[in-house]
């Protein structure tokens, strides 16, 4: 049986030793986005990657005794992905370390990371590559594909968000695993959890530090990024399919994994710090990632677009 080379941000930042410098900022990056904590990565060997997908069954038949056997075989269809490079250097005057301290280099780095993770986790997202050939092609593109996208409402300017399109939506995917929805969306669905008749399917639970774990048909929620002084990965403002101002949403529900959705990668992200340069006067650390997505199977997500911010209903 192969061995799995599938880790998770998360998981690799926990590799490194405590006392390894880049164990933190690891750790940092991890934390910009919770999607770095459930979708795992990938390591390749080549500049691509190329898989398969089954296009047409083989038609075996039964037979009688001393008939022929049926013959014949299936159709797939080759494809392959490849990933997009993203490098920043995190560049500190010396004189604001000299003034302030260490400390105040580690706020630039953490800064610096946090936008570095937002970057990618809205590439994730709204990638695409025939807008911006530099990057890779994100949820958004890939659900366009395969009638992956799913209609919550055809009317202009969409509707409230219907549990019963949430459910096709569910339905659409292989086995499963997450909900990916809009961070502004999270009170309607805190709201849907108090309302007595839409009880029993949002349901409201904490982790082991007391934070809100919400979930729905048993899948939880991954929001992006919390509140705070940047543009949210998923918000209100699409247009809807039947057209009408900018002001609906989209969910993904996805099927993370081997064989289904997951990242790519030539190697995990990198931090160095390189250091007080040449000049005398700059520090600089420099974060590397060699990275891209992979929808190996048909059905492993579903889009659920064209929905409101209001109330949910059954």
């Amino acid at each position: 049986m192969p061995v799995s080379n599938l880790i998770t941000v998360a998981e690799y930042a926990k590799s490194f030793a405590k006392e390894d410098i880049r164990r933190p900022i690891i750790e940092m990056f991890a934390k910009s986005t919770d999607v770095f904590e459930a979708l795992p990565f990938e390591g390749l060997n080549g500049s691509v990657f190329v898989y398969y997908r089954q296009a047409v069954l083989p038609t075996p038949q039964f037979r009688g005794i001393n008939e022929a056997s049926s013959s014949g075989h299936g159709t797939i269809t080759p494809l392959q992905e490849s990933t997009a490079i993203i490098d920043h250097d995190i560049d500190v005057d010396r004189a604001i370390v000299d003034r302030h301290g260490p400390e105040r280099r580690n706020y630039e780095e953490q800064m610096g990371i946090t936008a570095f993770g937002q970057l990618w986790a809205t590439t994730f997202v709204k990638g695409d590559q025939s807008t911006n050939p530099r990057v890779f092609n994100g949820l958004q593109v890939r659900a366009n594909k395969y009638s992956r996208d799913i209609n919550n409402s055809a009317a202009n300017g969409g509707a409230a968000l219907s549990l019963a399109n949430v459910d096709k939506t569910i339905n659409a995917v292989n086995n499963p695993t997450h909900i990916i929805a809009p961070y502004q969306s999270r009170p309607l669905w805190i709201q849907a959890a108090r309302n007595t008749s839409l009880s029993g399917f949002v349901m409201q639970n904490w982790d082991e530090v007391g934070g809100l774990k919400l979930s729905y048909a048993n899948l939880p929620f991954l929001w992006g990024y919390p509140k705070d002084d940047h543009p949210y990965m998923l918000d209100f403002n699409e247009v809807g399919a039947g057209g009408g101002s900018a002001v609906t949403a989209s969910l993904y529900v996805v099927s993370v994994g081997e064989g289904k959705l997951r990242g790519l990668q030539i190697r995990p992200i990198e931090a160095r710090d390189i250091g007080l340069l040449q000049d005398g006067k700059t520090y600089r650390t420099h974060l590397s990632w060699d990275v891209g997505l992979v929808d190996e199977h048909k059905y492993c997500m579903a889009r659920l677009d064209s929905w409101t911010n209001a109330a949910i209903v059954a």
